[in-house]
């Protein structure tokens, strides 16, 4: 059985479970998805016995993306490559994700498949790649108001209604989990966990 690695949220509707033998890229329905045409619900996985090269473009003006080629795909050009159905895009400091964290998943791509083509050890180590993650900017920023004198932190944000952590975004989302379907305002690490559904 394939051992999950590391999940990761991009943007453009795109998020990446890398596993040890294995690489799986969602597409969901968003406005920008809508926008570069991947208007499509779905989810491709790529073995990575298969994958022949990977491209890495970290973020700067322009998104920043991952891609992972294989014999299969047509030769790409200009845009193709960041919304290509083996593309995941992001962005520098959003959804916890940075240019050094992608760098790093690029890295362990590489080495991984010298390991699975050439049949030699090459990783020492697997990276913490969750631990890597860093929170959007304000995400934990505290505030402080005066009460009878005193100074009393207070955390930022909105407070999420699953897990109670304060982020500076939620969304309305149908929730199914332990306690039934239900619809709550929860932040962008629970819509991941729940695989809940944003609501209008």
């Amino acid at each position: 059985m394939a051992k999950l690695i590391c999940e990761l949220k991009g943007v453009r509707g795109r998020s990446m479970k890398l596993y040890d033998t294995k690489c799986v890229i969602a597409t969901q329905v968003t406005v920008g998805s809508v926008i570069t045409g991947n208007a499509t619900d779905g989810e491709k996985t790529i073995f990575l016995s298969d994958v022949t090269g990977v491209q890495f473009k970290p973020s700067g003006l322009a998104i920043g993306y991952l891609q992972l080629e294989t014999p299969a795909m047509q030769m790409n050009h200009g845009n193709d490559n960041f919304f290509g159905e083996n593309t995941f895009t992001y962005e520098n400091e959003k959804n916890g994700i940075t240019n050094e964290l992608m760098e790093a998943v690029y890295n362990f791509l590489v080495d991984r498949l010298e390991e699975i083509k050439y049949g030699v050890p090459v990783i020492q180590e697997i990276p913490d790649f969750e631990a890597m993650k860093v929170p959007d900017q304000y995400v934990g920023v505290a505030e402080f108001r005066e009460s009878d004198g005193l100074q009393e932190e207070v955390p930022a944000g909105e407070k999420c209604q699953i897990c109670g952590e304060y982020v500076d975004h939620l969304t309305y989302c149908k929730v199914k989990d332990d306690y039934g379907t239900r619809f709550r305002y929860i932040c962008d690490a629970c819509i991941v966990k729940y695989k809940a559904k944003p609501q209008k």
